[in-house]
């Protein structure tokens, strides 16, 4: 009896223990592209991308998290994590001719210059220069092969089990890959250590690069720029890092805050750069309104009316009045011009007009008042010179009359 109980009861532990691992089956899948309740009301074009909460951990999106691709320039978050492990910020390190040959994107540093380590942090992280990158792993590993181990076993110890490194820049190599969620997992990481947070935030700098070893040197400035739209753009960013290649597409990883809530959204083989913001953007809002954090409404601004200004047409029998002066003909006629009908008195009263000249004559000044009439109301005022039109371009020039207890007079003299 006690034998046949046993049985019984493994028997239905075993179904059940099956049960729970074909549940179990069928969910991981679903958790790992995307989850039940997900309903964005928006697509990702990215091939891969994963959208977590900084503070616990837990995956909010998820499209293709463990689909290992190329990193691209994205690579850099964990090269800077393996020198801030190994480097002293205000070390000078040497750049070597290797490091100074090497592919695009670069910040110009030269063999045999100077430079400090967080200056190159900044180049790293902002310009995204590959120079810088070799610099950094040749002084923190010896070589770049020497600081590729040393990044797989940083990025194991994160927990990013599905990544493999052979450069610190990503440029492209076939064993050289990550995913959306180890790369999620790297940059939280990250944002721990200062330095890194720090520069994150910036947006430009100047990096000061010395062209000898010498304390004395001769140095210059070059100035970087951060790649990451989402500072100018989005409340609560506080940095990220974009990477491309022809191979791996548009990539990005950062960071933003909003309430307390920090969210890392991670994406990876973005088809263009326009897609890869707007991706960002989508999830970001998905995952702060998820909280109770939704962004602000965008204020869109009425467009401007622009007026058309339409020519004002003259009817015929209005633009009559404004045709040139017909011709008179002998004995007064009217000739009308081009077959335009013109009243006889309108051209008349033009040509009238037309052929009297205005002539400029020079101003009398008319005596009034007593002056007119004199001191003898019985004697004719006295007939007033006229005065001769004066030549245009003839200088006048006023002569003072002698005062002898008399009001001067102003007296006028030609030149």
């Amino acid at each position: 009896m006690f034998l046949k109980f046993s049985f019984s009861a493994l028997r239905a532990w075993s179904r059940l223990w099956i049960l729970g691992t074909v549940l179990w089956m069928a969910a991981g899948p679903l958790s790992a592209q995307q989850t039940p309740f997900f309903s964005p009301g928006f697509e990702v074009a990215a091939r891969s991308a994963v959208l977590m909460n900084a503070m616990t951990g837990e995956i909010l999106f998820a499209k293709e998290p463990h689909l290992r691709l190329p990193p691209a320039s994205t690579t850099k978050v964990l090269t800077a994590l393996v020198a801030l492990d190994r480097l002293d910020p205000n070390a000078r390190l040497p750049v070597s001719a290797q490091a100074a040959s090497v592919e695009p994107s670069r910040i110009g540093l030269r063999a045999g210059e100077m430079v400090t380590m967080q200056d190159l942090m900044y180049g790293l992280l902002l310009k995204s220069g590959n120079d810088a990158a070799e610099t950094l792993a040749e002084a923190a590993g010896g070589s770049i092969y020497r600081f590729a181990e040393l990044m797989n076993a940083k990025a194991w110890r994160i927990g990013a089990r599905n990544s493999h490194f052979t450069n610190p820049h990503g440029l492209p190599d076939d064993d050289h890959y990550s995913t959306a969620y180890d790369l999620a997992l790297v940059f939280r990481w990250a944002m721990h250590y200062p330095l890194f947070s720090d520069i994150m935030r910036t947006r430009t700098a100047a990096l000061r690069i010395e062209s000898r070893s010498g304390p004395y040197g001769d140095w210059r400035m070059v100035p970087v720029h951060s790649t990451n739209r989402l500072l100018a753009s989005y409340e609560g960013a506080r940095g990220g890092k974009t990477g491309f290649t022809f191979k791996a597409r548009h990539c990005f990883v950062g960071e933003v805050d909003r309430g307390g809530i920090p969210l890392i959204v991670a994406i990876f083989n973005s088809p263009s750069r326009s897609t890869l913001w707007r991706d960002a953007r989508n999830l970001l809002d998905y995952g702060f309104a998820r909280y109770g954090l939704a962004p602000p409404p965008v204020r869109v601004e009425p467009e401007p009316v622009m007026v058309r200004h339409i020519p004002v047409i003259t009817p015929t029998a209005a633009r009559a009045a404004v045709v040139r002066p017909a011709l008179t003909g002998k004995r007064g006629r009217v000739v009308a011009r081009s077959g335009v009908a013109t009243s006889t008195k309108t051209t008349a009263a033009r040509t009238q007009a037309t052929r009297k000249k205005p002539v400029a004559r020079a101003a009398v000044a008319k005596p009034s008042g007593k002056a007119a009439r004199g001191r003898n109301p019985g004697k004719k005022p006295a007939t007033t010179a006229a005065v001769k039109p004066v030549k245009p371009g003839t200088k006048i020039a006023t002569v003072p009359a002698e005062s002898n207890g008399r009001p001067r007079k102003n007296t006028k003299q030609r030149i």
